[in-house]
């Protein structure tokens, strides 16, 4: 809770606590802990069974032998068409999803689960608001600015600064802008080459 009190305040940025540190926290069971991890840092919750077994069938296609032999520059090719726009890795890319460089990229049970189901671990930044405007658009993207007249909201093609007084309804929801099933689109080659992209230096 003091963790949790200490983002909230601004003395721990929300980006600084891990993945991993949500999800124990959320493992106490804890009903306060658990409302306060909602409010504060985003949504932890289970991920679906047929996610897990997807999950352990490419654990066995990315093996370190198979990964270690694939082609990690089409990999490179994969990410920029499939990645990029929101991930930044070794100082390219967008600025909407989590910076990849420093993660733990070539932790493949860590990829996994990102990516097979990317809302089922999600911080607040990165959560998807749904805003309806007076004019009747609705619009639905991450909150990235905000002050007392606007917000600056990133959608998965533009960014758009909106004036607080043209929104009527506004709601956080616990999703990722990250669509669902990625890999889905992809072949098991695809996916050893993108992964060994991911683990190595290439820049």
């Amino acid at each position: 809770l003091a963790l949790l009190d200490a983002v909230e305040a601004g003395r721990i940025d929300r980006r600084d606590v891990p993945t991993g540190v949500a999800v124990q926290l959320a493992g106490l069971k804890n009903k306060t802990v658990a409302e306060r991890l909602a409010t504060v840092w985003g949504t932890v919750r289970p991920t679906s069974e047929a996610r897990k077994q997807q999950a352990v069938r490419l654990k066995q296609v990315l093996s370190q032998a198979a990964v270690a032999a694939a082609d990690a520059k089409h990999g490179r090719a994969l990410f920029t068409k499939s990645c990029a726009a929101c991930h930044k890795l070794f100082g390219e890319g967008g600025k909407i999803g989590p910076e990849l460089t420093g993660s733990q990229r070539a932790n493949v049970d860590y990829v996994l689960e990102n990516v097979l189901d990317p809302s089922a671990k999600v911080g607040r930044l990165y959560q998807v608001t749904i805003l309806e405007l007076a004019d009747g658009r609705v619009v639905q993207g991450v909150v990235s600015e905000e002050n007392d007249l606007s917000l600056t909201v990133q959608t998965t093609n533009e960014q758009l600064v909106i004036a607080k007084a043209d929104i009527d309804k506004r709601q956080q929801t616990p999703l990722s802008l990250m669509p669902d099933g990625l890999f889905d689109k992809l072949s098991d080659e695809e996916i050893r080459d993108l992964m060994a992209y991911l683990a190595s230096n290439i820049n």
